[in-house]
């Protein structure tokens, strides 16, 4: 294939030379929103992915605070004033050989991102990064169908290799999308990000540094968040991403994106085996969730503080915890490693329905007060969707039964409701909804005495709410709980009496 071409003339324009104390100015903007339009599923990730973006390039790649500018959760309008006023602060600073670097995270289609229900051009930032006053300029987009950013003005991704013209420094634009055109970029729970922009930040604190040599170059970069994205996503739900690639660089040297080595807090994987690793906090938060270390030592820029470090094989685990010091280096050995799935991932679009089956015991508030509590059993059934509003539907059935104090007078509650409602995703994988229930109760009295027996029909309006905890494969332990009003037939007319229910069981999701 032609990735092992691909940006090969930018590593073999010249050989490595240590990086200038001196080196250009970099300026960054980094733009992140989960709210895309009403249709769009809420992202998890997107903002999260702009701002760990804008951390790597201030802790290795020599972006200074002044000269960053992160715009997370706005519209389309706030997004064009940020980069006005940042365009105005690169014509009042930079100078011949500075760099720029842009990134944006959201839902986007048909060449268009998709803010907080308004709509930004890809064009106007191609735009911006064409007319910046600096010699080179880098967009990433991670978005659905991002590869459209690549195709503006007649560009293509690039199917070969690069071709390096002779100049003093390097100067030209660069476009890297997370997506072709006509793809879904996707986010992953396991990965605590979107795929593509996660395996690009590893790459820039050090995964990427195949040379070993405490840089990491445009080429090293893509090639490792290509190959990884594309390893990543194979298996997923929506298909295999493939990144895409546009250039207009001249000149000689390397395009250095981050020099991780020159980190004041590093973790150094002494292992020579090559292998895949993750890297979660001490509270159980990927940092960085999966990353692919080849033969030989590797050098990571972490944050100080305490991580898990795992590496895999295919049937064992081992890990380790390591405390990364606020300067200086930190060491896992083998020594230090002791012996302890297949990702699901979601798409930056609507992910497939989901259908939920609850089944368990259940109590209830009698209708006819003097009677003491329901008891039964309920089931339930959730179909939830991708909508930036109502969600989900549900269809309840309860069966409970109650006998009154005196023992002479007892009765059955048949109760249908349906809702509609909207389902959120909160820590891990719990889930809660919540909504608006219409139904009826189909109530049965009689008297064992004289076996005297009594039908009626009571409408219901009100509330429900529910919790879902995956505990193993498809199953969760889940919770609902329902209010309203119930209009019940009385001797002198119509009563509207409280309704409560509650039932704690076993959640099925397919």
């Amino acid at each position: 294939m032609t990735l092992a071409l691909l940006l090969a003339a930018v590593v073999a324009t010249q050989p490595a030379t240590a990086v200038a104390e001196a080196g250009p100015r970099r300026f960054a903007l980094a733009v992140g929103n989960n709210q895309g339009s009403r249709e769009d599923a809420v992202l998890r990730f997107a903002e999260r992915d702009a701002r760990n973006l804008m951390d790597v390039l201030h802790e290795v790649g020599d972006v200074r605070r002044e000269d960053a500018v992160l715009v997370l959760g706005h519209d389309a309008d706030t997004v064009r004033q940020a980069v006005s006023r940042f365009e105005r602060h690169l014509l009042a600073q930079a100078r011949p050989g500075d760099q720029l670097f842009v990134y944006v995270s959201s839902h986007a289609d048909a060449g268009e991102l998709h803010l907080s229900g308004t709509n930004l051009p890809l064009q106007e930032l191609v735009r911006f990064i064409e007319r910046a006053p600096v010699s080179v300029a880098l967009l990433v987009v991670d978005s659905c169908q991002s590869g459209e950013a690549v195709r503006l003005k007649g560009l293509k991704p690039i199917p070969g290799v690069l071709v390096s013209v002779e100049r003093p420094q390097l100067a030209g634009r660069v476009i890297i999308t997370a997506s072709a055109a006509d793809e879904a970029a996707q986010e992953s729970d396991a990965l605590g990000g979107s795929v593509f922009t996660h395996h690009l930040v590893a790459a820039l604190r050090g995964a990427a540094d195949v040379s070993g040599d405490g840089r990491v170059t445009l080429a090293e970069a893509y090639t490792y968040s290509y190959a990884r994205t594309v390893e990543s996503s194979l298996l997923s739900r929506a298909g295999t991403q493939h990144p895409s690639f546009h250039f207009d660089l001249q000149g000689k040297g390397d395009l250095v994106l981050s020099s991780p080595a020159r980190a004041s807090s590093l973790l150094t994987l002494a292992i020579d085996e090559p292998g895949d690793w993750t890297v979660f906090t001490l509270a159980g938060e990927p940092f960085l969730g999966n990353l692919r270390k080849g033969a030989g030592t590797a050098t990571l820029a972490l944050p100080a503080g305490g991580y898990i470090v795992t590496t895999r094989g295919e049937h064992t685990a081992l890990t380790a915890r390591v405390q990364v010091p606020d300067a200086g280096r930190a060491q896992l050995t083998r020594a230090q490693l002791r012996p302890q799935r297949l990702e699901a991932t979601a798409l930056k679009g609507p992910p497939a329905p989901v259908l939920r089956l609850h089944v368990g015991p259940s109590v209830g508030r009698p209708l006819v007060p003097s009677f003491g509590a329901m008891l039964g059993g309920s089931a339930m059934l959730q179909y939830t969707w991708a909508a930036a509003w109502v969600n989900v539907l549900t269809a309840g059935v309860d069966v409970r039964h109650g006998r009154h104090p005196s023992g002479n007078l007892r009765q059955n509650d048949h109760t249908l409701r349906l809702g509609a409602g909207k389902d959120i995703p909160l820590w891990r994988s719990l889930r809660l909804h919540g909504g608006v229930e219409v139904g009826a109760t189909l109530s049965r009295q009689w008297q064992p005495s004289n076996g005297e027996k009594t039908l009626a029909l009571h409408p219901t309006l009100g509330a429900a709410a529910g919790a879902w905890m995956p505990v193993r494969g498809p199953f969760a332990v889940s919770l609902l709980v329902n209010a309203g009003h119930t209009w019940v037939r009385a001797e002198t007319g119509t009563a509207s009496t409280v309704s409560l229910g509650a039932s704690l069981g076993v959640g099925f999701t397919h």
